[in-house]
């Protein structure tokens, strides 16, 4: 049986049933509609509309949203925070948006409980949860999205009703907004063609699913789609439950490409390209290309050929994404489960409890400001 036989068993139809890919990949097929609606939505937000810094707190799959703001937005001083503490610099003219897919992520209801102590302004956004009860509690503006999405999965009701928010408030203006209106078009587009009736030679997801498979990708890109970068990485761990590692040009031309002096077995490199790279970035992944090439080590190069960078990175959001539960599929596991966050999640309530010392008690919900 060749490789490309091997693959299209391992993601047969009855595979993808038999390890629950079937309900995440669901989630997947309603990402143009989830954007649409998020979109349609009035952003309910602060009534200061000048700010110094925007600062958006959130983790996991709330922080890839953010992460992709900011590299939508380059041109805005937008700072991701992925942490229990907003930074000493935080000023009282700066922007706090808290944003928790489930409303319960404790390092992001740290981050509202400082921001509303040193009154600073403040919106949130979550499908529920503490941090809209919070939110309601002290008349902060509270933006809610569809529940009962795996939240690495409610990517776009994440990144379009932060967007949307950024807009009411006048940081991204009319064209800028154009774009984010007309980047929905992108999830219609890849829906076509990268879901199970999509076989492996028309089907981008499958393919890099394929290309991953028995090896430990390494992923790169320029620091223009970081978030793009991290998102994947991130995916091939929590969807594929395997190993992974990235780097960014040009960093990497700094250090990194030295590793490929030497060959090793189980390493395959993506590289993620974008149209109307600069070029000195362009030149460095051409040479880059040659010194893997003539490493021995198996290369696989992407591009979705966009030429807004909105269109880009959610187009990059949406495949590769996709091709993560197929690779878990590849695997034999189930993508939608996350055993090892589920038990660390509980010891930390049980040994810890850490946002009860910030005044919040998860055993009754009271919340001492």
């Amino acid at each position: 049986m060749n490789s490309l036989d091997e693959i299209s068993k391992l993601l047969s139809y009855d595979r993808i049933r038999e390890f629950n890919a079937t309900n995440i990949l669901n989630d997947y097929r309603r990402w143009p509609d989830l954007a649409k609606e998020a979109l349609e939505k009035d952003a309910r937000v602060v009534e200061r509309k000048e700010f110094r810094k925007i600062i958006l707190c959130g983790m996991g799959g709330s922080a890839a949203a953010c992460d992709a703001i900011r590299d939508c937005f380059r041109d805005r001083d937008i700072v991701v925070v992925k942490d229990y503490h907003l930074p000493s610099w935080v000023k009282e003219n700066d922007l706090i948006i808290t944003v928790s897919y489930s409303g319960n992520t404790e390092e992001t209801l740290c981050c509202y409980m400082e921001a509303f102590r040193k009154g600073l302004p403040l919106i949130t956004v979550s499908s529920g949860g503490i941090l809209e009860k919070i939110a309601e509690k002290n008349n902060v503006p509270h933006n809610s999205i569809v529940k009962g999405l795996a939240p690495r999965a409610a990517f776009p009701q994440l990144f379009y009703t932060i967007a949307n928010i950024l807009h009411k408030l006048d940081v991204i203006g009319g064209k800028s907004f154009d774009d984010v209106r007309s980047s929905v078009t992108q999830f219609s587009k890849y829906a076509q063609t990268i879901f199970p009736e999509n076989d492996l030679k028309e089907n981008i997801s499958k393919q890099v699913a394929a290309f991953i498979y028995k090896s430990i990708p390494t992923i790169y890109g320029s620091s223009m789609i970081r978030s793009v970068v991290e998102r994947f990485e991130r995916m091939v761990s929590e969807n594929g439950k395997w190993h992974a590692m990235s780097d960014l040009i040009p960093e990497l031309c700094h250090n990194e490409i030295v590793s490929y002096e030497l060959y090793c077995p189980l390493t395959k490199v993506i590289i993620l390209r974008t149209e109307g790279e600069p070029k000195e970035v362009s030149k460095r992944f051409e040479i880059l290309k040659d010194i893997i090439r003539d490493s021995g080590h198996q290369l696989m190069e992407l591009n979705p050929e966009c030429e807004k960078i909105v269109d880009i990175i959610v187009s990059y959001y949406y495949f590769l994404d996709v091709s993560t539960i197929y690779l878990a599929v590849i695997n034999g596991v189930d993508p939608s489960k996350t055993k090892s966050i589920d038990y660390l999640k509980k010891r930390l309530e049980k040994e810890l409890n850490y946002v009860k010392t910030i005044g919040i008690n998860l055993e009754d919900d009271s919340i001492k400001m």
